[in-house]
């Protein structure tokens, strides 16, 4: 069914308040949600929101902790609250600390799965500032090498103001997401060739034995390589678990950098757009008809939803009217 995007963030809000969040918190979890179907990912969308009300009725609504604070950074304590809260604190305490130091550097740690990760960037491109961030979460990728799982889908975003957009990398060093793997099972489609090994290390396209198993990194070594970063800064260094449990002590790294420190906003708007020309001008391969910057096709969804509506599943409708 397609839904009016203002219906489903009301049926969103209903949904999380009967579920045990106050109004501020639901209204931020709703915005992350229905942001997520409007991009195109909504694997990180409404599906979420029965998972949500579960963890809020098991673990309840506590107040967050300063674990540290300075000057330009600062480290949260979840205290066990969904992790899209924790992250949304993050990311505002964040461009706070630029907006006056220039930089705001902050952790998270004892949460929970955050959504869709280029939701929080775009926030702090929406302030005039560059954001970065990093998360991690429960064992899905096998070392480079292994058939053992251990490191997470840890995936990553960089955000850019480009005068009336943005650019945005948002990614995953895995080779195929967990959300990924759900919707294949949902579906009834198989997996792409070489991403996923079942329980007994071997090469699968079934994504239900793909869940059970482990998933390749994406580029080999160098995916491998990259997961471990972000597992290193988003959960050994902000006091997270180093190898958390599925849904315990995950963490959350987050950066927003003022351009100012460096350049004038003006001549560093001038460079992204002298960059995105440059791109977007480069001559194409046969039978591409056009050079996209990363996030512009999901900008687009976004406007073209916004107008005519999202798509969501009747039985999730259902669902969530029963919710």
């Amino acid at each position: 069914m397609i839904v009016d995007v203002k219906q489903l963030q009301d049926l969103c809000q209903g949904v999380l308040t009967r579920g045990g969040l106050g109004e501020e918190d639901a209204h931020i979890v709703t915005d992350i949600l229905v942001e997520a179907e409007l991009r195109g990912r909504p694997a990180h969308g409404v599906i979420r929101l029965p998972a949500i009300v579960e963890r809020c009725k098991s673990s309840g609504r506590k107040s967050m902790r300063l674990a540290r604070d300075g000057g330009a950074y600062a480290l949260i304590d979840g205290q066990e609250n969904l992790g899209y809260l924790v992250a949304h604190r993050c990311t505002r305490t964040a461009v706070g600390k630029a907006q006056t130091r220039g930089v705001g550097v902050i952790g998270g740690f004892n949460t929970g799965q955050c959504g869709m990760l280029g939701y929080y960037t775009s926030m702090i491109a929406d302030a005039g500032m560059v954001g970065v961030a990093m998360c991690d979460s429960g064992p899905r990728i096998v070392p480079w090498g292994s058939v053992e799982p251990v490191l997470g889908a840890n995936p990553m975003s960089a955000c850019f103001p480009a005068g009336k957009g943005q650019v945005l990398v948002d990614f995953s060093p895995a080779s195929v997401t967990h959300e990924q793997i759900l919707m294949a099972i949902k579906d009834g489609h198989p997996l792409p060739e070489g991403t996923v090994l079942d329980a007994d290390g071997l090469l699968t396209t079934d994504p239900e034995a793909g869940r059970r198993g482990g998933i390749l990194p994406s580029g080999g070594h160098k995916g491998y390589a990259l997961a471990l970063m972000i597992q290193l800064l988003s959960g050994v260094l902000v006091r997270a678990a180093p190898v958390p449990e599925p849904g315990k002590n995950y963490g959350i790294f987050i950066l927003a950098i003022n351009s100012s420190i460096f350049l004038s906003r003006e001549l560093f708007q001038a460079g992204v757009k002298e960059l995105i020309d440059r791109l977007k001008g480069a001559r194409p391969a046969e039978g591409v008809g056009e050079i996209l910057i990363p996030g512009e096709r999901a900008f687009r969804e976004r406007e073209m939803r916004m107008q005519e509506g999202i798509g969501v599943e009747d039985k999730l409708l259902d669902e969530l009217g029963s919710l």
